[in-house]
């Protein structure tokens, strides 16, 4: 057994801490409650393909493990590798995220990058190893070996081993690791091929595919053993397999999309044909041309053609009267889709459906890559960050009332929140607060604020009396007891920003006693509570008092960042200290749980910009490196509103620089690959080329 460096295992960590623990499971992989250890090693040093300071020195422990013919978790333990090398290949090691502040990225990625070339020179032997199980996971384990010189050392071996395999499994695993690294002939094909082992016909002509490279008669070899092949590889289904093959090939999966239609069921098709608008730009109007030739027209059509249409928006008009044609079905999630469809784009057709489908006694759901969404959040989007109703307030008014008359949810409560408060919104949801306390409460509170002159009766038949009940209540009456009203209110639910805000329309001497409290020189961990810090700061108004506070909250960054800059900047005599806080977020950045906060920069810049505190060209670099990093975060959908605001105040009047930016983000808006974001939608990747392009 190989020698290796001793290893601290206390000063490492992984997804649940300290890595005391990994020797221990990965010495368990030699006995016979392997299974288990190896699921903890998956949960714990390569928990959702996260790689963490404990993973890399696990490696050639586990390659012990994967060499010891005698341990019964040595197959575990080559898949555990395998899975390590896929982490490194989609650039795990290349994010700081999950390991600690103190971590050189640089010298982790390339200590990670080195352990598995390492590990691939030792699992060599293996290529050629008895055992037919471990050559097809050796196999396997290949395929994710990048650069040099791993990949001359190894792949000639691979090679070798071509006219040597003689199992299916074994040849097809070889055949899909040769073609991975471009080592697969068109000889090569015809071998396989003229040995007729349709197993390993089709994974070459599917992983040919998947991997762009022409093969003659691949395209009909795949069609042909669809049926028969696609369940055992690549996923575990026909369908996944279709739609792993669309995410990898892109628009070179249209001419199989088009080939399986018939033999493969709408809704596979009609996944597929998003990931291949996910994976290409231009692909977008041969995948509307595709998705309108599926028949019979579905929810999962809809769905597909109303998560592609930002990617089309010159096609909108006729996707719309395609969707609407299906507006008198009687499926309620058709309806539902249908409605989120048409509202999205704008048409007013998209109450009829909305309407039809709050008949239905169960509330719809509306699929969005293989996750349900209600209908209410489906149709205005999330608290957070809602559509504008603004323009169908009256047919959104009636929906909601219906779907609650129905469901009696609280998801169409928020809905409401979105529209202005009105009478007949008070009408609408005053039963229903028995029901929903918490959520009616609030809406009316909030409702009571923003509009004193609503009439809204007492909630007293509401058993809960939560801290919204007791605010509406006090609120609305004109003789109550306020400061009492107030405690009791804070004391069931604490620090919140909305609460402070409701409250401060009608102040008591209780409400500056509370806000005081949050004014503690320093910034909550949370950031709710920091934003709850800054309503407080509000209410309180003395600069003395309340500038410690807010000098804390801007100085931790994130989200809370640009209402603390406006609201420091109103403190005399503290521009300077606001200035300075602001250059050091942008020179020494600011973490998060998860990592750098790189919006945290794109607002440091952006202030500083409106501060006239920062150079053009300085404040550019910034813009574009925050966004850059973000992009490799897949948190850029947060961040690129951001710098496209602030790159267009930078470049208005500076042709020069404009030319510059144009050069640095042309990777961003002129490829044809999509931007991965947390999200993983097409229209994330519009929303950031289109913010980047206004500047431009």
């Amino acid at each position: 057994m190989t020698v290796h460096p001793e290893v601290d295992w206390s000063v490492l960590e992984h997804a649940y801490g300290a890595a005391e623990d990994t020797p221990g499971l990965i010495g368990a992989l030699r006995g016979e409650g392997w299974q288990a250890a190896l699921d903890n090693l998956y949960a714990s040093i390569l928990h959702q393909g996260t790689v963490y300071n404990a993973t890399v020195p696990a490696v050639p422990l586990l390659v012990d493990v994967a060499l010891d013919a005698s341990a019964p978790g040595r197959l575990g333990a080559i898949g555990f590798l395998e899975s390590y090398g896929e982490s490194i290949w989609e650039g795990a090691s290349e994010s700081s995220h999950y390991l600690p502040d103190d971590t050189d990225i640089d010298d982790f990625d390339e200590s990670a990058k080195a352990a598995l070339a390492d590990a691939a020179r030792r699992l060599v032997p293996l290529l050629a190893d008895e055992n037919g199980d471990v050559r097809v996971a050796t196999y396997r384990f290949t395929m994710f070996l990048a650069g040099e010189p791993v990949a001359a050392e190894v792949v000639p071996v691979l090679r070798a081993r071509f006219g040597v395999e003689d199992t299916t499994a074994g040849s097809a695993a070889l055949v899909a690791s040769l073609i991975r690294h471009g080592k697969f002939r068109r000889a090569d094909f015809k071998a396989v091929i003229a040995r007729g082992d349709e197993a390993v016909v089709f994974v070459a002509a599917w992983s040919s595919i998947a991997e762009g490279l022409e093969l003659p008669g691949a395209l009909d070899h795949v069609v042909r053993l669809w049926l028969t092949q696609a369940g055992k590889y690549a996923g575990s289904g026909p369908e996944e397999s279709l739609v792993i093959l669309a995410s990898h090939a892109g628009a070179g999966a249209i001419p199989v999309l088009h080939g399986l239609v018939g033999s493969v069921d709408v809704e596979a098709l009609a996944e597929a044909w998003v990931e291949v608008a996910l994976r290409s730009r231009g692909a977008g109007d041969e995948v509307v041309d595709g998705l309108l030739q599926l028949t019979p027209r579905d929810a999962s059509v809809v769905s597909a053609l109303d998560q592609v249409l930002p990617a089309v928006p010159h096609r909108a008009a006729e996707i719309c009267d395609v969707v609407a044609e299906l507006a008198d079905s009687g499926d309620p999630v058709v309806l539902a889709s249908v409605a989120t469809t048409l509202f999205g784009c704008r048409d007013p057709r998209w109450a009829a459906p909305a309407r039809a489908a709050t008949l239905s006694p169960i509330e719809p759901t509306v699929n969005r890559r293989s996750n349900r969404t209600a209908f209410a959040y489906a149709l205005v989007g999330f608290r957070a960050a809602p559509e504008d109703v603004n323009w169908a307030a009256d047919d959104v008014f009636e929906v909601v009332v219906a779907a609650l008359n129905t469901w009696r949810s609280a998801a169409w409560i928020e809905v409401l929140s979105a529209l202005p408060a009105t009478q007949d919104m008070v009408r609408a949801v005053v039963p229903l607060a028995p029901e929903l306390p918490h959520q009616v409460g609030k809406l009316l509170a909030l409702a009571k604020a923003s509009n004193p002159a609503l009439d809204i009766p007492p909630l007293r038949a509401v058993a809960e009396r939560n801290a919204w009940v007791i605010t509406v209540d006090a609120l609305s009456d004109p003789d109550a007891d306020l400061d009492a009203a107030f405690r009791e209110a804070w004391e069931a639910i604490g620090a919140d920003e909305d609460l402070i805000e409701a409250w401060a329309t009608r102040p008591t001497p209780a409400l500056r006693e509370a806000c005081l409290g949050q004014l503690t020189g320093t910034a909550d961990t949370s950031f709710p509570g920091r934003f709850a810090q800054l309503a407080a700061a509000r209410v309180v108004g003395d600069p003395e008092i309340t500038w410690p506070t807010v000098l804390a909250v801007l100085n931790e960054g994130e989200n809370p960042l640009p209402q603390a800059v406006e609201l420091a900047l109103t403190v005399p005599g503290r521009r300077a200290e606001v200035v300075a806080v602001l250059r050091d977020i942008v020179a020494n950045g600011r973490q998060t749980w998860s990592g750098t906060d790189h919006f945290s920069t794109a607002a440091a810049v952006d202030a500083l910009i409106d501060l006239g505190e920062i150079g053009a060209a300085d404040a550019g670099n910034h813009l574009v490196s925050a966004l850059m990093d973000a992009i490799a975060d897949y948190s850029a959908g947060r961040v690129a509103p951001v710098v496209g605001r602030a790159l267009v105040k930078l470049t208005a009047d500076q042709p020069e620089l404009q030319e510059h930016l144009r050069a640095e983000l042309a990777p961003i808006v002129a490829g044809d690959q999509r931007i991965p974001t947390a999200g993983g939608t097409i229209a994330d990747d519009v929303e950031i080329v289109n913010a980047v392009r206004a500047a431009l």
